[in-house]
């Protein structure tokens, strides 16, 4: 199969792309001008953004070819247990970055051998935000912040082995 087939059958399955080509030539028979303004918008926020994400996959890069399977196995992945279970719970709450520079690591150490339990703890653990606790505790109050930081912590372990229950087997280390 020639290069070109293979690129075209790759851009008909960009779903995405799509609809979004379509939504902006919509606009642009609607408001030209908006759809300038909101085509400028994006590529601003793609150009910050960019920075951002190769250095995440650099990261990734260097864990997946420095951070020995083993590690990682023995560490996250079964053999670890309880104590991998945890080292999740931590990492997940401290993890600062949005979701498009975690969903990636994540990848990278499931891939080394890393449990799912402990893929799941991370995302559930890292809806904490310490850094936003201060601004919660203003607008929501303490009592509610230190009972949502509590369950979501406390709940991030039993969701973990949930979520690992429900894989297939075979995808379960």
């Amino acid at each position: 199969m020639s290069r070109f087939v293979e690129v075209f059958r790759w851009l008909l399955r960009q779903r995405l792309l799509w609809l979004v080509s379509l939504l902006y030539l919509w606009a642009w028979t609607v408001d030209p001008q908006k759809t300038m303004a909101a085509l400028h918008a994006g590529g601003s926020l793609f150009a910050s953004v960019t920075v951002l994400i190769i250095a995440v996959f650099s990261l990734v890069g260097l864990i997946q070819v420095w951070v020995g399977r083993d590690l990682i196995a023995a560490v996250l992945g079964r053999e670890g247990g309880f104590k991998g279970l945890l080292i999740a719970v931590g990492c997940g709450a401290i993890l600062i970055g949005p979701p498009y520079v975690i969903f990636p690591l994540l990848m990278s150490l499931r891939r080394l051998g890393a449990r799912w339990a402990v893929v799941a703890i991370v995302l559930a653990a890292y809806a904490l935000k310490p850094q936003m606790l201060p601004i919660e505790i203003e607008f929501l109050g303490l009592p509610f912040a230190l009972v949502r930081g509590g369950l979501t912590l406390l709940l991030a372990i039993p969701l973990g082995l949930a979520v690992e229950r429900f894989m297939p087997e075979e995808d379960r280390f």
